[in-house]
C-alpha cells in the first residue's frame, strides 16, 4: 500500500513538473540622459571680415571735431542669442574708424544624448535540486541519514522528495515572498 501511494504521488509531481508552461520573458528598459555642455570660442581681427558699403550719408555737418572723434572712438557692442533650450551664444563686435576691429563668438551648448537599453530576460523555467538529509526521530532517538530531490517549477513551485533511513517525504511548497 504504501509503495503504490508513493508511486502515485511520485506520478502527479512528475506531471506538475514537466506540463508545459507560458512563462513571459522579463523586458529590462534602462534611459540614460547624457549631458555635455560644449564651449566654443572664437576671435577674429577685423581686417579679415568682409563688409559691403550700403550707402554714404549726404547731411552736412560742419563739426569736424565731434566727426574726428566720434570716427576714432573705440566702441563695442554685445550681443546674447538663446539656441532653444540648447544654450546661449554671445557676439561682441569692436568697432572703430568705420572698420570692424574685432569680432568675438562664445558658444555655451548642451548636447543630449538619450540612450535607450532594452533586456529580455528569459527567467529559468525548471530547476532540479539534489541534496543530503538528515533526520532525528524523538520518540526513539534514531538518526536517519538520506539523499532528497526538489523541483522548482517556472511559476515558484517546490516539490520535494527525499528518502532516509527513518521515513520517506514528499512535499509542495510555494513562494509566498
Amino acid at each position: 500500500m504504501k509503495e503504490i501511494l508513493v508511486t502515485i504521488l511520485l506520478i502527479v509531481v512528475l506531471i506538475f513538473i514537466f506540463s508545459p508552461k507560458n512563462v513571459e520573458p522579463i523586458v529590462i528598459t534602462k534611459v540614460d540622459t547624457i549631458v555635455k555642455v560644449e564651449k566654443v570660442f572664437k576671435y577674429r581681427k577685423g581686417d579679415s571680415i568682409p563688409f559691403v558699403v550700403l550707402g554714404i550719408d549726404t547731411l552736412t555737418i560742419h563739426d569736424t571735431m565731434r566727426i574726428v572723434e566720434d570716427y576714432k572712438l573705440v566702441r563695442n557692442y554685445n550681443d546674447t542669442i538663446r539656441i532653444d533650450s540648447l544654450g546661449y551664444a554671445y557676439i561682441s563686435d569692436t568697432i572703430s574708424e568705420n572698420k570692424i576691429k574685432g569680432r568675438g563668438f562664445k558658444a555655451e551648448i548642451e548636447k543630449r544624448t538619450i540612450r535607450i537599453e532594452t533586456t529580455k530576460v528569459n527567467p529559468s523555467k525548471k530547476e532540479v535540486y539534489l541534496g543530503f538529509i538528515g533526520d532525528l526521530r524523538r520518540f526513539d532517538e534514531k538518526v536517519g541519514v538520506g539523499v532528497g530531490i526538489g523541483f522548482k517549477t517556472a511559476k515558484n513551485d517546490l516539490f520535494q522528495f527525499s528518502v532516509t533511513t527513518n521515513q520517506l517525504q514528499i512535499g509542495y511548497l510555494k513562494k509566498i515572498l
